[in-house]
């Protein structure tokens, strides 16, 4: 299917753009309180690391909610399931506006969790009804660049806001931001349209065995692994700008969104070594990646040295993105063709999962040992990742060694999991 619905290149283009501004609303409402963290503790009245609990408690429930609304919706109109979810994501942005206690702001940020996931990946599959073949793989790295881009331009965006009119302004731009985006893109998606290829909707059964592969298991535990190395420090970045490098309001606004922008640059490295090195490449990623994490204890009170070891750690959070969803497809492909969909939502529910172990984690540590801290824990679980990495290795070095995958063996592991 390529234009389908939309024979317009116009229109065509317009709703692919609107995609991709769903993406981004999407990763702003989930990161936008890493920047106003100190602001929205100090308008409820509750300590820093409780408000900071909640980047992982987001996190959480979108890890644990995107396989299973996944799942649960495979065989629904896609349609109506993305008007559905676009509908909770919304409400729960409203909510956080009148949210003036923490347990309530907790249940309002849930909501838009619960959804995220999901509608970025009935996004992806929306893709290649609305544009030309030769056109998908832009496209859909387009969409995927716009989650990631919200990390640059969102909370920075939301800093400023908190800092100049209060942390619910931050709020406000998410709940307008969602909602104009869901009132344009509704009418701009086909309708009719199925996210599965012709042929019988997969079975539950059928996809979960993907689950069982120790190459699938052994990259979600490196991804997790991985991303809470990071996200121990990043969780907690804007008081440590604050409170240890010394940085004001502008200042710190201005770090974080270079460390958005080295972000961007870590996706786009992460294509880079994924095509020249592959898997191999990644033990020597986590290493390094450890490496500037331990540093930050000596080197965050150094000012411009600080900051230069933050953003090289910004560099390094994103590339091995590109080389695990490539394994994802691949494993898939090989013997689980029946779940190549539920492959794709394992990379966000491994990143989520990370996210919330290493903001837990953070919370505990500048509890027990200060902000200072939080880099060298990174470094202990970046270097865990560096392990898992290195099996991972082994594992996918012996399964190539047994020889390439051809059309029988696919058919094989069709007919298999039709049994």
């Amino acid at each position: 299917m390529s234009t389908g619905n939309l024979a317009s290149p116009r229109r065509t283009a317009f709703a692919a753009a609107l995609l991709v501004a769903l993406a981004f609303a999407l990763g702003f409402a989930e990161f936008v309180l890493i920047g106003i963290t100190p602001a929205v503790a100090e308008g409820l009245g509750e300590p820093l690391t409780l408000v900071g609990d909640l980047v992982g408690y987001y996190a959480l429930a979108c890890a644990v909610a995107t396989p299973v609304v996944a799942l649960a919706t495979a065989r629904a109109d896609r349609f109506k399931v993305m008007a559905a979810l676009l509908a909770v994501f919304s409400a729960g942005n409203l909510l956080t506006l009148f949210a003036d206690d923490y347990a309530l702001l907790l249940v309002s940020r849930m909501l838009p969790a619960a959804t995220s996931g999901t509608l970025l990946a009935l996004a992806l599959t929306y893709v290649p009804d609305i544009v030309a073949k030769e056109r998908v793989a832009a496209v859909l790295g387009l969409v995927l660049a716009g989650f990631s881009v919200s990390s640059v331009v969102g909370v920075p965006i939301g800093t400023a806001l908190a800092d100049m009119l209060g942390w619910k302004a931050a709020y406000a731009c998410v709940f307008a931001l969602g909602l104009a985006v869901s009132a344009a893109l509704l009418p701009a998606l086909p309708r009719g349209s199925s996210a599965h290829a012709a042929g019988a909707a997969p079975t539950l059964r059928s996809q979960l065995r993907l689950l069982g592969d120790a190459r699938v298991l052994g990259a979600a535990a490196m991804i997790l692994a991985g991303v809470a190395s990071t996200y121990v420090f990043y969780t907690y970045l804007a008081p440590i700008l604050a409170d240890v490098v010394g940085l004001d309001a502008p200042g710190a606004s201005l770090v974080l969104l270079l460390f958005g922008v080295t972000c961007v640059g870590s996706n786009l490295l992460s294509g880079w070594v994924a095509d020249r090195f592959g898997l191999r490449a990644l033990p020597v990623v986590f290493v390094t990646h450890a490496a500037l994490l331990a540093l930050l204890a000596a080197s965050l009170p150094a000012g411009v040295v600080g900051i230069a070891n933050i953003l090289a750690v910004g560099l390094l959070m994103y590339v091995m993105n590109s080389t695990v969803q490539m394994l994802f497809q691949d494993v898939a492909r090989a013997d689980y063709p029946s779940a190549l969909t539920f492959s794709a939502s394992l990379h966000p529910m491994a990143f989520n999962a990370g996210i919330a172990l290493g903001s837990f984690a953070g919370g505990l540590v500048v509890n027990a040992g200060g902000l200072l801290a939080t880099g060298p824990t990174g470094a202990v679980l970046a270097l865990a990742a560096a392990a898992l990495a290195l099996m991972l290795v082994r594992m996918t070095a012996h399964r190539n060694a047994e020889g390439p995958v051809d059309a029988s063996r696919v058919s094989a592991a069709a007919a298999n999991e039709l049994e």
